[in-house]
């Protein structure tokens, strides 16, 4: 009889129902949560980079600047533990970012600089660049692209248990042209004697 008593007794099922239910409910929140943080700080630092890209476009920001505006503009809400890098590189016009010198002259049609081939030296480093950006700001009516990187923990430290990284890694850039404060400098052509 007391037995038949304790297998029909129902009290505290619904604790034990809770307790099935509560930790896939409370991952999937601490998930919901890490997802739209890492969402947040994509949009911020958009907005950060945009903002600063448009204030320097003025030419009167050096590259440290550039940096401790964006380190400022996120201070509050990245993680203690996060990096922030920030790229800047210049050219001549929007068509040539992140592509290679043009070759003005190839002899033997293969598409590398050989000698006797010449090509626009964009940076004037006397080497043909694959991506031929000049690190900083460039000068007046020069295309600059910034890049923004941010390596950060997680906001909860349970990633590896839903299949993500325990470290998250966003990056956006933006482009844009500087205001003519002065005159743009002319591209030099230089042609190959030699390899080295």
């Amino acid at each position: 009889m007391k037995k038949a008593r304790i297998l029909s007794d129902e009290n505290g099922a619904t604790l034990v129902e809770f307790g099935l239910v509560a930790g896939p409910f409370i991952l999937m929140l601490m998930g919901i949560m890490d997802l739209g943080y890492r969402g947040y700080v994509d949009t911020v630092s958009k907005s950060v980079l945009h903002k600063v890209a448009r204030d320097a476009s003025t030419g009167e920001m050096t590259v440290a600047e550039i940096k401790q505006q964006v380190n400022s503009g996120l201070e509050d809400l990245v993680l203690n533990d996060a990096v922030v890098k920030v790229k800047t590189e210049s050219y001549f016009d929007f068509t040539n970012i992140g592509k290679p010198e043009k070759l003005t002259t190839d002899k033997n049609g293969n598409g590398e600089v050989d000698p006797g081939d010449c090509y626009i030296d964009n940076n004037n480093n006397d080497v043909f660049d694959i991506d031929y950006g000049i690190e900083g700001t460039g000068g007046p009516d020069d295309i600059v692209s910034y890049t923004i990187e941010i390596t950060s923990p997680r906001l909860f430290p349970l990633a590896s248990m839903m299949g993500m990284d325990e470290i998250m890694t966003i990056s956006n850039s933006t482009a844009v042209r500087n205001q003519p404060f002065g005159a743009q400098v002319d591209l030099v052509e230089t042609c190959v004697s030699t390899l080295d």
